[in-house]
């Protein structure tokens, strides 16, 4: 398995458990955009879809920004620790 694949340690810490949440919320962003522009730009969807997308994109960014929140108010200055290849 990858370490990617292997589930968090019960050691890790909220924060790392969080700086991970938050990558996941920041591609589901990306790809809720990408999905919408898409569909948008493409003149293929209806508008349930596009409401469906907006709804997605809408949830992702909220969520992405309330993990940055918080991150940035309970580990202020502090980096997320590099990971070596």
């Amino acid at each position: 398995m990858t370490p990617e694949a292997v589930p968090s340690s019960p050691d890790a810490s909220a924060a790392d458990r969080l700086r991970r949440m938050h990558d996941v919320y920041a591609a589901g962003t990306g790809l809720w955009t990408v999905s919408l522009f898409a569909a948008v730009l493409g003149h293929d969807a209806d508008v349930r879809q596009v409401l469906l997308l907006l709804a997605l994109l809408a949830s992702f960014t909220g969520l992405w920004l309330w993990s940055a929140w918080r991150l940035w108010t309970e580990h202020p200055g502090r980096e997320a620790p590099r990971r070596s290849a």
